[in-house]
C-alpha cells in the first residue's frame, strides 16, 4: 500500500511540475500556477505576519531575517523555474558555493529558506518550507533549523487547480 501511495504521489508530482512548462493561451509558461512558488511566497507572507516584528539577530551575532528580501537554497529540481519576485517580496536563490561566499562576506550566521519536496496526504498535497541558519563551526558548515511552515493544497474543482488551503507555522 505504501509503494502504491508513493508511486501515485511521484506520478502526480511529475504531472504537476510538467503542466506549468507547457505554453498557455498567451504562449508563456504559467509561473503563477507553480505549487512550489505558491508555497514559497505563501510561507514568506505568513512568516512575516507572525514574526516580522521580532529582532532575531541575537544581539548582532547573526543577520536579522528580512522577509522582503529572502535567501532561498537553490535546488535545480525545485527552484530553477521559480520567480525571483512576487509583489513586494524578492527572493535570491543561492547554491552551496554562493551560501559559503555569503557567510564569508558577512562573517555571521544568516537565515536561508529550504523548499522540501511535496508529499501527498490523502486528498491534500503538503509542502514544507524551513528556515535554517548557516554557520561555520570547527571547520564544518552547519545548518541550524529555526522554524518552518507547512503549506497545504486542496484541489478546487471550480477553478480547476490546486489552491493553498492552509499555512501552518512551527518552530523550535
Amino acid at each position: 500500500m505504501y509503494a502504491f501511495k508513493r508511486s501515485f504521489a511521484l506520478g502526480l508530482l511529475a504531472l504537476l511540475l510538467a503542466v506549468p512548462a507547457f505554453p498557455q493561451e498567451g504562449g508563456a509558461p504559467a509561473k503563477g500556477d507553480n505549487l512550489y512558488s505558491a508555497a514559497l511566497f505563501a510561507s514568506i507572507v505568513e512568516m512575516e505576519k507572525s514574526c516580522g516584528y521580532i529582532d532575531d539577530s541575537i544581539g548582532g551575532s547573526r543577520v536579522r531575517t528580512d522577509y522582503r528580501h529572502t535567501l532561498v537554497e537553490k535546488d535545480p529540481e525545485i527552484t530553477d523555474r521559480l520567480p525571483s519576485q512576487l509583489g513586494d517580496y524578492r527572493v535570491e536563490y543561492l547554491d552551496k558555493r554562493a551560501q559559503i561566499d555569503r557567510y564569508k562576506k558577512l562573517r555571521k550566521a544568516f537565515p536561508i529558506l529550504r523548499i522540501h519536496p511535496m508529499q501527498n496526504e490523502g486528498a491534500r498535497l503538503e509542502l514544507e518550507v524551513s528556515v535554517s541558519y548557516l554557520t561555520h563551526q570547527k571547520r564544518r558548515w552547519l545548518y541550524g533549523v529555526s522554524d518552518w511552515s507547512d503549506v497545504e493544497f486542496q484541489y478546487d474543482c471550480g477553478k480547476q487547480k490546486f489552491v493553498v488551503s492552509a499555512v501552518k507555522l512551527g518552530g523550535i
